[in-house]
């Protein structure tokens, strides 16, 4: 009976018909054993005392219930550190026969990976657009207030006049990359960011101070990466944190990692309904949550161990996730048990 002590830990954090809720339970516990999103597999190890077809109906009915995105990005922050937050931006697609699932996603930087609040299915190719961003962002501000974001960063992708006004009218730093060829109005002088930073050399920041971009007025800075590519970024509050902060917005791309072939292979989801895909995505984001506190947990008692080149030999979210399946699997792990890892998810 694993799924009754998670049960209860949920009970904290959503306020759902306990029918649902152990369903929600079961379906965590079974995604981590399995580690895939397809349906039929998880129905392998959601209830043993039912039909093998009869736990798949059962997780397909599941999805037509609306999970309000805000009950799991509530979750998500009552687990995290009542703190400044860095946000980042950024989309990950993968194809399903002809179709192309394209989802957009907003997560707080957290040791090392992104911990999604808000996400959406843009339900077509290609780069969002400007009114699908702010709808994003005004749905994370419902819970997040601008005062709390340290910086939001985001790539080349997310540029524009429009978005980058909906950011400074919300009263949220923006961190984002620019192009090269992005035009820069800076005095009297307008030119394109490469020609601005051409001096450069490696190691060096400069920062051009306020300057016009897109006809927003901001703060650009800019370094070279390793390989001599110009980085160059705007912003709007503390420039000198700018890239610090903008370098955390790689740890979104650990969480598309993680959510695919180095965790939950949600590439292997044969759920193309738009909304379903989405409360899909919200159940996945829950175990995610889970397995990088139990990492965090984890990493406190013995440290990660650090290679020559300084990478860690596994993320806090490998190191939660493989504790988690040990649990589940075999009833230990490193003299952890479902109780111990239970309360983390509790939030005690």
């Amino acid at each position: 009976m694993q799924h009754k002590p998670v049960q209860h830990a949920l009970q904290a954090h959503f306020k759902l018909d306990p029918r649902r809720l152990e369903f929600i339970a079961r379906f965590i516990l079974a995604l981590l054993k399995v580690r895939t999103v397809n349906l039929a597999q998880i129905a392998t190890a959601l209830n043993g005392r039912a039909l093998l077809e009869s736990n798949t109906k059962r997780a397909r009915r599941f999805l037509e219930f609306k999970l309000d995105q805000e009950l799991i990005a509530s979750f998500v922050l009552a687990l995290v550190p009542d703190e400044k937050l860095v946000l980042c931006m950024d989309r990950t697609n993968w194809k399903f026969g002809k179709l192309t699932i394209n989802l957009l996603v907003v997560g707080i930087a957290y040791h090392g990976i992104a911990l999604p609040i808000a996400w959406m299915n843009l339900g077509k190719n290609g780069n969002s657009n400007a009114s699908q961003r702010r709808a994003l962002l005004e749905r994370v501000l419902k819970l997040v207030p601008a005062s709390r974001i340290f910086g939001f960063a985001a790539d080349r992708e997310f540029i524009g006049q429009a978005w980058f006004k909906s950011l400074l009218e919300h009263g949220v730093n923006p961190v984002i990359r620019i192009k090269k060829d992005t035009l820069i109005q800076h005095r009297l002088k307008i030119a394109p960011a490469w020609a601005w930073f051409k001096a450069l050399k490696p190691g060096e920041v400069l920062e051009l101070g306020k300057a016009r971009v897109m006809g927003v007025r901001v703060f650009v800075i800019a370094t070279l990466t390793e390989d001599g590519e110009l980085l160059a970024l705007v912003t709007v509050k503390r420039p000198s944190k700018a890239l610090v902060i903008y370098a955390q917005r790689w740890e979104i791309e650990t969480l598309f990692g993680a959510l695919k072939s180095r965790g939950f292979n949600l590439e292997d989801t044969r759920v193309t309904n738009l909304e379903r895909s989405e409360r899909l995505f919200a159940l996945l984001v829950v175990a995610l949550t889970w397995a990088v506190m139990v990492g965090e947990f984890v990493s406190s008692l013995e440290p990660l161990r650090v290679r020559n080149h300084g990478w860690v030999v596994k993320s806090v979210f490998r190191q939660g996730l493989d504790c988690l399946r040990q649990i589940l699997l075999s009833g230990e792990s490193r003299k952890l048990v479902l109780d111990d890892v239970v309360l983390l998810l509790s939030g005690s």
